[in-house]
């Protein structure tokens, strides 16, 4: 009853939403390429390279799942060197992400949630698993991915908290959707008891810790790493990278660091909008601050007489994550609520990696129990204002040492919190045996 139910209200949802999905699917970059095989149809050149080995599917749904992605497909490579893994996304941004990761035979557009795009799909790839990342439920690909014989489970899933509470007003229908999967490897001891409250059953659901820990560790191996001479940065020089914004944020961040550079003449802001959408956005700003503009794109930055580009626009996407290492102070994006988008935050834990001290704004809810974790170990400060922000920024400014004791304490939190990739492993084995 629930599945056609269902489907009857995505098809009449979809239809109705269908212009506005398109234009601002298109705009946000979201649903720019793969319209034929959101509807199913895989004809790239490394499907009929499967040759019926039947690979596991792997579901990312855009660029910060897809991130997480290296050490858990390292991990199958060395149990599984003789299955392939294919690996979907949501977004254009998750794609080329996605596109540059090691071990991976194919990446490809997910379908859309109709019943029969799914189940073409699923004919093509004749997976032996299906594994999705963090708690993307999307009812036909979860049933009929099972209904075709072929288990599903979920890795680094989370239960955000308005999520929660939908979830909890159609409960009847997701006990029922919930049955289907064959394991659940949750975050958290509070996600797995959320997923549980939902209809998950008990004995299916495993506490596995947070994947993103194992990636920002790996961040530690870059075999080329960035280096400050590619911005012209001095030794004296100190930079502040806003990480992840969103509008409104890199006003806030210009007006702070133009208030700032008057006692600090060598501070330097590098700022990374969140969505490659809002690039010309925030260069809009920037310009309207009166400073000049440096992008990214435009190759390595040159030091000329007075000193490396004031503001640097980090334009070019996939890079923040290597760059925290080359800067001083990192203020995470997402998290001053200074828009109605700019709620939840983004994820700390690449800079804490790197060892850098971390500033956020209060609302960090997508990565609360990570952010609490850094916060109790004293490798992350909580601002509420921009006079707040401004005044510890000036505290880390002048204090080196407290930098590095900040830095310091991020990166032993990171370094005691791993072992999900290897629990995440140990899970896919199971389920795979238990099915063959």
């Amino acid at each position: 009853m629930w599945l056609p139910l269902y489907s009857v209200v995505f098809s009449i949802g979809f239809f109705i939403l269908l212009p506005w999905v398109l234009w601002t699917g298109w705009r946000k970059g979201k649903m720019r390429g793969g319209l034929s095989e959101r509807f199913g149809a895989l004809r790239r050149p490394w499907v009929r390279t499967l040759e019926g080995r039947r690979p596991i599917w792997v579901h990312a749904v855009s660029v910060g799942e897809a991130q997480m992605l290296p050490p858990l497909l390292q991990r199958i490579r060395e149990a599984f060197p003789d299955i392939p893994v294919v690996v979907s996304t949501n977004t254009v941004t998750g794609q080329a992400i996605a596109q540059g990761l090691a071990h991976v035979h194919g990446v490809f557009y997910s379908p859309l949630d109709f019943g029969w795009a799914v189940r073409k799909v699923l004919g093509t790839l004749n997976p032996r698993l299906l594994v999705i990342l963090e708690t993307e439920i999307w009812p036909n690909l979860v049933v009929q991915t099972t209904r075709s014989g072929v288990p599903v489970m979920f890795l680094n899933g989370r239960i955000g908290d308005r999520s929660f509470r939908r979830y909890l007003r159609l409960r009847a229908f997701f006990t029922w959707l919930l049955r289907h999967p064959a394991a659940f490897g949750m975050r958290s001891d509070r996600d797995a008891e959320r997923i549980i409250r939902m209809g998950a059953p008990p004995e299916r659901v495993h506490v596995l810790g947070n994947l993103k820990y194992e990636s920002a560790v790996q961040l530690l191996e870059d075999p080329c790493p960035i280096r400050r001479e590619e911005f012209g940065l001095a030794q004296e020089d100190l930079v502040l990278v806003g990480g992840s914004t969103f509008p409104g944020e890199e006003d806030l961040l210009i007006r702070v660091y133009t208030r700032l550079r008057q006692s600090h003449p060598n501070l330097r802001l590098m700022v990374a909008p969140r969505h490659p959408e809002r690039f010309e956005e925030a260069a809009r700003a920037i310009r309207a601050s009166g400073h000049p503009l440096a992008k990214r794109s435009s190759g390595p930055l040159q030091r000329d007489s007075q000193g490396p580009a004031p503001i640097v626009l980090l334009d070019v996407m996939g890079e923040l994550k290597r760059i925290y290492r080359v800067v001083d102070v990192v203020f995470i994006g997402k998290s001053m609520g200074v828009s109605p988008a700019g709620c939840g935050g983004q994820n700390p834990l690449e800079a804490a990696a790197w060892s850098k001290p971390v500033l956020c704004g209060p609302r960090m809810e997508n990565f609360e129990e990570a952010t609490q974790l850094l916060i109790e170990a004293g490798g992350v400060d909580v601002v509420r204002s921009e006079e707040e922000l401004s005044s510890k920024l000036e505290f880390l400014l002048i204090n080196p040492d407290r930098r590095k004791l900040m830095g310091a304490a991020a990166f032993s939190t990171i370094r005691t919190s791993l072992g999900s990739a290897d629990r995440g492993l140990e899970l896919i084995r199971k389920v795979l045996m238990r099915e063959s």
